[in-house]
């Protein structure tokens, strides 16, 4: 593949991706613009309040404090096995040069190998890999 193609097509799709965030401030404008919007953003801004309150009392109770610290648990545990997974499934591929394999019980197995492209240096720098701005920022 030739790199002036890549290089006019991230092109192209930085220019898009500015026009819909363009278009998207300008949406918000007018909504910010609309007393009965901003009316109703308040009185959902009450309910969602409300209802965080109760959900709070709910899930303090005994039980439910252990059905979280478990699911908390699980998570980061999930989490870190997919990292290492990831890893394993890359390495297998350099190696084989397969997306394919066979799981414990002998059933072929598919993987997907995943690319994104990190946003240039500059006004993006202080970003991580979601888009959201780092911590302490």
């Amino acid at each position: 593949m030739d790199i002036a193609t890549i290089q006019k097509r991230i092109d192209l799709l930085e220019k898009y991706q500015e026009e819909v965030r363009n278009a998207k401030d300008m949406l918000q404008g007018e909504l910010e613009n609309s007393d009965e919007y901003l009316k109703v953003v308040d009185e959902v801004k009450e309910i969602v309040q409300k209802r965080k309150q109760i959900k709070d009392e709910i899930l303090a109770t005994g039980p439910n404090q252990k059905l979280l610290a478990d699911i908390k648990s699980n998570m980061e545990e999930i989490s870190t096995l997919k990292e290492i997974l990831s890893a394993e499934l890359v390495q297998v591929y350099t190696e084989n040069k397969s997306d394919e394999f066979n799981d414990a019980n002998g059933e072929p197995r598919k993987f997907k190998l995943s690319v994104k492209l990190l946003p240039k240096k500059g006004f993006f720098q202080n970003r991580d890999f979601d888009g959201r701005y780092e911590k302490g920022e």
